[in-house]
């Protein structure tokens, strides 16, 4: 969205904020240890660091639970599963992300209705 003029009001790329519903719906498909979080969420370009660091929250506040899995060869590995309270928490997100998408939707709208819905609406 920024082009080559930087200027105060350059928008980023991607909407921040959403990893945790992000992380919560990607555990909505079934247990998983952090680095098949990664790979289920890979078009989000979640940064590891900022995934573990969210994944603790998550489970101080009760979203998920972890537990080790020992199976298998190699290191033992962290599996987050989600909880009850992180499935309402994921139900929540969806309400508020349905709302958001029609608020954007009504300013869309108006924006593109403005002056014929031309790129430039400076007069």
């Amino acid at each position: 969205m920024c082009r080559e003029r930087e200027h105060p009001y350059c928008v980023p790329g991607r909407v921040r904020g959403l990893a945790q519903p992000w992380v919560l719906l990607a555990l909505a498909q079934g247990p998983a240890h952090g680095y098949e979080i990664l790979s289920r969420l890979s078009e989000h370009e979640l940064d590891p660091g900022g995934l573990y660091r969210t994944l603790r929250t998550m489970e101080e506040e009760g979203l998920i639970r972890s537990s080790w899995d020992t199976s298998g060869s190699g290191p033992a590995r962290r599996v987050y599963t989600l909880t009850d309270a992180g499935w309402d928490y994921l139900q929540a997100w969806a309400v508020h992300l349905r709302r958001l998408r029609d608020e954007l939707d009504r300013f869309l709208s108006a924006y593109e209705t403005l002056k014929g819905g031309e790129k430039d609406v400076r007069a």
